[in-house]
């Protein structure tokens, strides 16, 4: 059974559900969402697909309740590297990401469900410097067939108000990394606020000659692999130094108090 109840999440805390599990990021799978946008009603129909040039991608997620799960059914319907959620709930909220067997991961798609009647409709995969954005508010409320942008709408960055928009829609030009943060909108009649969407901005990527991409078992990705496995180990070591060194840094202590102890009792 689908949790319905609503769940209270700070959504400016949604990036502490970010990937946290042992898995190698990498450009070999991209996780798309349609809609295209990170903020969802209640009850709308979401559909997540793993683009890869390889099968067995699994679509999985970290929420307030869930962590490092894989699609299944109760919640979304599993397909061929994808996942649909047919009915949306606030429990559904948190980091969604594509990975394999091998322990390889896509990149990370922030999803926002909310019984608000006005969502913030934003890019899903953040915007690059230089470019152009439109954010979108849109207000639907349970009479309503669909919804409508076509409202005065209050636009706000990290809760500091930037304009009105008689339309309901914001034009952001010449993207700057001062553009990225959380943002948000509000009806200007009906006083209805948005929950905030976080507005990623990368920068600009030198340009390259494509090239084709490593296989699973290349070189590349071993030497990645014999790499990071070396770094977990060296950790443990000096942990475990660490930790042997403050035992018989105590040790020594406990031992010298029990002499001078001793000496005193004579």
């Amino acid at each position: 059974m689908h949790i319905t109840n609503v769940i209270n999440v700070d959504f400016t805390c949604l990036y502490t559900l970010e990937i946290v599990t042992l898995c190698l990021r990498t450009s070999f799978s991209t996780l798309s969402i349609s809609p295209e946008r990170s903020q969802f009603r209640r009850y709308e129909i979401i559909f997540l697909n793993c683009a890869a040039n390889s099968t067995g991608w699994t679509v999985k997620r970290n929420t307030s309740l869930h962590f490092n799960q894989n699609c299944q059914y109760g919640w979304g319907i599993p397909g061929e590297s994808s996942c649909r959620i047919d009915t949306a709930y606030p429990s559904d909220t948190g980091v969604y990401w594509c990975e394999n067997d091998h322990g390889e991961c896509s990149n990370v798609v922030n999803v926002t469900v909310t019984e608000s009647p006005v969502i913030m409709e934003s890019p899903p995969y953040g915007v690059t410097e230089g470019d152009s954005v439109t954010l979108r508010c849109s207000y639907k409320d349970e009479h309503q067939g669909s919804s409508t942008s076509n409202f005065s709408a209050n636009f706000y960055q990290d809760g500091e108000f930037i304009r009105e928009e008689e339309e309901g829609r914001m034009v952001l030009t010449s993207i700057s990394q001062s553009s990225e943060g959380f943002y948000s909108c509000e009806h200007s009649s009906r006083r209805k606020m948005s929950t905030k969407s976080w507005l990623a901005v990368k920068g600009k990527s030198a340009v390259q000659l494509p090239e084709a991409p490593p296989t699973i078992d290349s070189p590349h990705i071993i030497w990645i692999r014999i790499t990071a496995g070396v770094m977990v180990f060296v950790l443990h070591i000096m942990v475990f130094l660490l930790c042997l060194y403050t035992y018989r840094s105590w040790a020594r202590g406990n031992a010298l108090k029990n002499t001078l102890f001793s000496k005193a009792s004579l």
